[in-house]
């Protein structure tokens, strides 16, 4: 981009100095070489291309030493952890609710402390963002193919190390965990090599239960991820909504209960009362006839 920039303002100047040198011939005069170096300077202050490509040029370097500290960040082991884990914490926090991420947390069942673990309702799923990386740069800048070869088998061996480490810390179902783990790797490159030049690599810790994934396989895996805590919660809250319908309805067969009985003891009462009534009305009738009869 930077190159463009320059080769654009070149090519400025070179128009300009073949519409100069047409006028001239236009006009049949020769052009006075002060002049013309007075006229172009006075163009590119007036146009500002002078301060264009000086913070071109000041950009330029704030890229290099951009470039110069990323390339250090990765040759330290601790940095680019650190690095990994940083993207890491991103990629789940964009795409998953906050209740099921934990960041450096340790697992109460195992007592390891993965860089983050995920809760889901099949087990605790366990991701590690720390990832040899040492024998790759080494074989990137290998200037042989035997060179290239040994540096190779090494990072494989590493690879196969730290895969088998996952394996025995993160992937232990009987303590809660999901019978696969990750394996985030944060360079894109990285993981484009070991796909396609190393595939038994992949394909052997696949079968051990762990996944490698880049940070693009990552937020794929964690989309379907979220699409089945999401159904999970769905399923949950219907559950008890079901459950609670459960209860109104034993509540509300209860209260239907206790009402029968209730009409059954009004309807008795008004059966009593009503031959009360009529026994008062009798025993009326018999005094009021006594009391005629001593009259």
């Amino acid at each position: 981009m930077i190159e463009f920039l320059i080769a654009a303002m070149l090519i400025l100047t070179a128009i300009m100095l073949t519409i100069l040198l047409r006028f001239q011939g236009k006009l049949g005069k020769t052009l006075d070489e002060n002049a013309v170096k007075g006229a172009l300077a006075t163009c590119w202050k007036e146009l500002g291309i002078d301060k264009d490509i000086g913070a071109i040029r000041e950009r330029a370097t704030d890229i290099q030493n951009a470039t110069q500290s990323l390339q250090t960040l990765f040759k330290v082991t601790r940095g680019r952890g650190e690095y990994g884990e940083f993207q890491l914490e991103h990629v789940l926090k964009d795409l998953l609710p906050p209740q099921y991420i934990h960041i450096r947390e340790r697992i109460s069942q195992s007592g390891k402390i993965p860089d983050a673990h995920i809760v889901t309702p099949q087990g605790t799923l366990c991701i590690d963002s720390k990832f040899p990386l040492d024998n790759y740069r080494r074989l990137i800048e290998a200037s042989d193919e035997d060179q290239r070869k040994s540096c190779s088998t090494d990072f494989c061996s590493d690879v196969r190390t730290h895969i088998e480490k996952i394996k025995n810390d993160y992937v232990r179902p009987e303590e809660g965990t999901t019978s696969f783990a990750f394996c985030f790797i944060p360079s894109e490159a990285v993981y484009q090599y070991l796909t396609e030049c190393e595939p038994s690599v992949v394909a052997q810790a696949a079968k051990d239960g762990v996944l490698l994934v880049s940070p693009a396989t990552l937020a794929i895996n964690l989309n379907l991820l979220s699409i089945g805590l999401r159904a999970t919660e769905i399923s949950e809250k219907a559950q008890q909504i079901e459950r609670n319908l459960g209860k109104l309805s034993k509540s509300l067969e209860e209260l239907e209960s206790s009402w029968n009985t209730l009409h059954s003891h009004i309807r008795n009462a008004s059966t009593k009362a009503g031959e009360v009534y009529e026994k008062i009305g009798k025993l009326r009738s018999k005094f009021d006839q006594v009391t005629q009869k001593e009259d």
